[in-house]
């Protein structure tokens, strides 16, 4: 059984005329992708930057219409793949590494401690990611697998020290290949995954405010959250606060705050390091099904976007 490949149109010309905003984190640019595939009956669809460092990609859900998935459930897949056929080859490192950002989902936080591989959070960037890797290799102290952030970034092994779609294609095509011989898409993988290890639900609100008025607004907002602590949101307790700015977390400082909740869901919020916006990323679980999860991200959300509102 073979997957129908298919490219994105925009490939074919040079000043992206067939999309409006070539960025392949928003479903909209598989526009003219999505009409090929349901043409040619494709199961995937993958899509890269202009620079071909980030991958998307959309699965066809049985029915001939495209699901766009996120980065966070990208790299959940492709841990849970990798880690998964290193093992039943018999070729997982000892002391193996999986790294993610911050602000990235945790499902892989059960999968790496199910095939005994330590899960390593660091700061946005894969300079971050791949220091892990450096650091590790300097010390003979544990061996890189696979690097991922929630902005549709991946890498496997560390030939590449920094995220590419070219390596990250390949294994997305050759995941999706190796569980539609089980008689499986992505999508049911994803499933079998939540029903093992609880329902993740994940969001990024980037909140743009322009000028100089929009950034001292978001430095206020960064205050806020900063001064006055959340006790609890979406009906659930507030059990652990980490400023990395201020406290001492074995991380470079930065402009970051991340609240968790009772449950081991989360929010965190920090400027843009490039673009006058102030993210807010949601990482809520439920044990239930993925309405539940998905029902108490839309509330975390909707809560912290009254508290970002309520800054003058």
């Amino acid at each position: 059984m073979f997957l129908n490949p298919v490219s994105t149109s925009y490939f074919l010309t040079p000043n992206f005329t067939t999309v409006g905003y070539p960025n392949p984190e928003m479903p909209a640019a598989f526009e003219y992708s999505e009409k090929l595939g349901k043409e040619v009956g494709a199961d995937l669809l993958l899509a890269t930057d202009p620079d071909a460092d980030r991958c998307a990609v959309e699965i066809n859900d049985g029915n001939g219409n495209f699901v766009f998935l996120t980065g966070n459930k990208i790299g959940a897949l492709l841990t849970n793949y990798i880690l998964e056929a290193l093992d039943k080859n018999g070729e997982l490192p000892e002391n193996g590494a999986v790294v993610k950002s911050i602000v990235t989902g945790d499902l892989i936080a059960p999968v790496a401690k199910k095939y005994g591989v330590k899960k390593y959070d660091v700061l946005t960037g894969f300079k971050n990611i791949y220091a892990v890797a450096n650091e590790l290799e300097k010390n003979n102290d544990g061996k890189f697998i696979f690097g991922f952030e929630e902005s549709i970034g991946y890498n496997y092994k560390d030939f590449v020290r920094d995220k590419d779609a070219v390596n990250s294609a390949m294994m997305i095509a050759e995941m999706a290949a190796y569980y539609k011989k089980q008689g499986k898409s992505l999508l049911d993988v994803l499933d079998d995954m939540y029903k093992e290890h609880g329902y993740y639900s994940n969001d990024v609100i980037s909140i743009t405010l322009q000028g100089l008025d929009g950034k001292a607004r978001i430095g206020r907002i960064m205050e806020e959250f900063r001064n006055n602590p959340i006790e609890s949101l979406a009906d659930l307790k507030t059990r652990k606060i980490i400023d990395y700015k201020l406290d001492e977390t074995g991380l470079p400082k930065s402009n970051v705050l991340k609240y968790y909740f009772e449950d081991e869901s989360w929010v965190a919020i920090r400027p843009s390091g490039t673009e006058p916006k102030i993210k807010l990323y949601i990482n809520s679980v439920s044990k239930d099904n993925e309405k539940a999860a998905s029902d108490k991200k839309e509330q975390l959300e909707d809560q912290m976007q009254k508290i970002i509102d309520s800054v003058e």
